[in-house]
């Protein structure tokens, strides 16, 4: 079952650039932790640093990556189908039901931006660099900048990364 292996760095990384939370929030985190408010957004709800509970918008391209995703592992699509237990993520060993842990997670995405610095070392050496230093806090700062070049409210990026205030610390 490869394409499904094959696109779950490609939906890791998605998740990590759309809803910003750390990488301990996404490994681990089960399809029950996904609810839909009264407005009919859905949202991620995850434990954080200090055992802080926190809710993460997950926008429809999110939603429609995880569709994907779920379909390619042979799991409903249907929230109300769901198994809440089920993990949001799976593992890269196809003989484990357990999802992936944040540090299985970041060792793929490591492996991943070590493997694209390669690629484009010869023709742009400061990126290449730049590839192999990135950190998943790398990854929530790209969130914010994108969201907020998109035009995301200040307020809604600054709850998708949990902080207190949009000032920076």
């Amino acid at each position: 079952m490869a394409s499904a292996s094959g696109a779950a760095p490609s939906l890791r990384a998605g998740f990590r650039v759309r809803d910003g939370p750390t990488h301990r929030g996404i490994g681990g985190a089960t399809l029950g932790q996904i609810e839909v408010d009264a407005h009919g957004d859905d949202g991620l709800h995850l434990v954080g640093k200090g055992s802080k509970p926190g809710k993460v918008a997950l926008p429809s391209l999110a939603r429609a990556a995880l569709s994907r995703y779920l379909m390619q592992r042979k799991l409903p699509i249907t929230p109300a189908r769901w198994d809440p237990r089920a993990p949001r993520i799976g593992s890269l060993d196809q003989e484990d039901a357990a999802g992936i842990t944040a540090s299985r997670q970041w060792s793929v995405m490591r492996r991943f931006f070590t493997k694209v610095a390669e690629v484009v070392q010869a023709d742009n050496p400061s990126t290449a660099e730049k590839l192999r230093r990135v950190s998943p806090h790398c990854m929530r700062h790209t969130h914010a900048t994108y969201a907020l070049a998109l035009g995301a409210k200040l307020t809604t990026v600054r709850d998708n990364l949990r902080h207190a205030s949009p000032a920076r610390r």
